[in-house]
């Protein structure tokens, strides 16, 4: 039983019940080995007792770990005590936005616009690692105090995927947010994330979900099948082009939506205000009174009578002062600058620079992000935040030789980096057995590189010489793919003016070719006309060897093998016959019944 004072594998000691998932219960304990308080999430047991769900749980906990971004939950350590699976992250005071959407909702265009933003950031920190959320929703994205907005449980998503609709609670939530492809058991990409931010807007902006009814499955056939109602349609503060930009996110076909989350934030930037609005302060999962967040919304009328009296305050100062607020520049475009040269730029146009450096694939020192974007005009003085590259993240590559390809994958994986796999017969190595990589184990790498594996297919085939089957029926032909130790593949028919009805008219190997054992043969059969009689003169001049001869011609085509000729002669006599064949023919001439010529026409 899992309580106050319980202390999981020596080091977590859970303090108190924060939240109770559909599939989790989630505990404030204490790190005792770094003195931290963290969030410990723990498996229900409907879920620990499927050792298949569970392996899931730990490989993708273990990948998720090596992510970290500030608009990400950092995931600890991924453990198991007995029976009890448990993931360890960070503890954060804040709110769920779903429960701040049911206290506030609609939200301001600025405010749900920023934190779509931000939760595009985690997501393209994310994907640029090869993860995949597969159940963004409100529930699993986590407002901050300070109004930083975080998405939780990454690596946990793709082990529940499959069982989002089977069990109840909290995680049948998640088919309100479904892409049709998901909904389908399709293969889910980045614009599967997209998707179900789209929804998470839509909700945000309208104060209801795009799609509901009273079963799961209905819900998911919507996602499938309907068109979302126009979010303006609930809401008219919602402007038509961002209403364009979260219908696209929300396209039906993949292809349709944005390609990456960074495209997605690039078309909402000019609905968003800056980072560190009062979202709400509410304390998440801490047990500490929430704080409302007081609204003053003021009427029309008073905001008019207020804008006037401004204007007419300002206006003397203008006609004295051509810049009362300073003069206004357009942000220049420093992305892909080294540093230094961003910096000129900037400060050419009296603009103040901040440096954030960051670890990417681009050069060190190189701009790969700023802050407020090119083209956007600010006032003299503004702090342009600029983030400059430290160069790809290092990271240990695992030793993987000697281990299962499934085993090598999921640990390349779990070290940030991507694995490519080659294979190749070995009559050393067992079969599905890594049997060298590129990089070499314990060396160091970019994070998000290549390991490349090379894995057995275990001792070579035997190879056999392709029997031909042309004109064979199908039953003559399987039994002599079958005697060459070769498998029968597909079997489709086609016109032919070469060979009868049910003749097979074609091969997929040609014969006499080497080919591996159990290869498979694919063939086709005739559907007709088949072939039309044809003639043709055939000589052959006898050698002077011998006195005589007796000589033999025989004919092979698609009407079987025949001999049209059979006499004795003179050696060195021309021997003059006219050959009548069907389709594809073979002449062969026989000396005292030895072959010695063959001709083909």
């Amino acid at each position: 039983m899992i309580g106050a004072g319980t202390v999981l594998s020596g080091r977590y000691e859970i303090i108190e019940l924060v939240s109770e998932g559909g599939m989790a219960m989630v505990y404030k304990a204490r790190c005792r080995m770094l003195d931290r308080i963290v969030a410990v999430k723990i498996l229900k047991d409907e879920y620990s007792s499927d050792l298949n769900f569970v392996q899931k749980f730990k490989t993708e906990g273990l990948a998720a770990a090596q992510l970290s971004h500030p608009n990400i939950v950092n995931i600890f350590d991924v453990g198991q005590e007995e029976d009890v699976y448990y993931i360890v992250m960070e503890f954060i005071e804040g709110e769920t936005l779903k429960e701040y959407i049911q206290r506030e909702a609609p939200l301001p265009v600025e405010q749900a616009i920023t934190i779509a933003t931000m939760i595009c950031d985690g997501l393209q920190h994310a994907h640029e690692k090869g993860i995949i959320h597969r159940d963004i929703k409100p529930h699993n994205i986590i407002i901050t105090e300070t109004g930083i907005v975080k998405v939780a449980d990454f690596g946990i998503a793709k082990a529940i995927s499959k069982k989002t609709i089977t069990y109840g609670g909290n995680i049948v939530g998640s088919v309100h947010y479904i892409a049709p492809e998901q909904a389908r058991g399709e293969p889910v990409t980045r614009t599967t994330d997209i998707y179900s931010l789209g929804c998470v807007i839509y909700e945000m902006l309208t104060g209801r979900m795009p799609f509901d009814a009273e079963s799961p499955i209905t819900v998911a056939l919507k996602h499938i099948h309907d068109d979302p109602v126009p979010p303006r349609s609930f809401n008219s503060e919602i402007p038509k082009a961002l209403e364009a930009v979260i219908l696209r996110a929300m396209a039906k076909n993949p292809v349709q939506r944005f390609a990456s989350a960074q495209d997605l934030r690039n078309a909402l930037l000019p609905y968003c205000r800056p980072v560190g609005a009062d979202f709400g302060n509410d304390s998440y999962r801490s047990g500490a009174p929430r704080k409302k967040l007081v609204k003053r919304r003021l009427k029309k009328s008073t905001w008019m009578i207020i804008g006037i009296a401004v204007l007419g305050l300002l206006s003397g100062f203008f006609f004295m002062s051509s810049g009362l607020f300073g003069k206004e520049v357009e942000v220049p475009d420093v992305v892909g600058l080294k540093v230094t040269e961003a910096n000129q730029k900037l400060t050419a146009l009296n603009l103040v620079v901040t440096v954030v450096k960051a670890s990417s694939d681009q050069p060190v020192d190189t701009v790969i992000a700023q802050k407020p974007p090119k083209g956007q005009k600010v006032k003299e003085k503004r702090e342009i935040e600029i983030t400059v590259s430290t160069g790809a993240e290092q990271a240990t590559v695992p030793q993987v030789v000697g281990k299962t390809a499934s085993e090598a994958e999921l640990e390349i994986r779990g070290a940030g980096f991507v694995p490519k796999v080659q294979k190749q017969y070995d009559d050393k190595w067992a079969e599905n057995t890594v049997m060298s990589q590129d990089p070499k184990g314990n060396s160091q790498a970019a994070k998000g590189s290549t390991v490349n594996i090379l894995v057995s297919q275990g001792k070579s085939p035997g190879k056999v010489k392709m029997p031909e089957l042309l004109g064979m029926t199908l039953e003559q032909a399987t039994k002599l793919i079958q005697d060459n130790d070769l498998v029968i593949g597909t079997t489709t028919r086609e016109p032919s003016n070469q060979y009868y009805i049910n003749q097979i008219c074609k091969q997929s190997v040609p014969a006499g070719t080497m080919v591996d054992q159990k290869s498979v043969i694919n063939i086709s059969l005739s559907t007709g006309p088949g072939p039309v009689a044809q003639s043709r003169q055939f000589s052959y001049t006898l050698p002077t060897a011998e006195a005589f001869y007796q000589v033999a011609i025989r004919v092979t085509d698609t009407q079987g093998t025949r001999d049209i000729y059979n006499k004795p002669h003179r050696g060195g006599d021309t021997v003059v016959v006219s050959v009548n064949y069907f389709g594809a023919a073979k002449v062969e001439v026989l000396l005292n019944g030895k072959s010695v010529k063959t001709e083909g026409f």
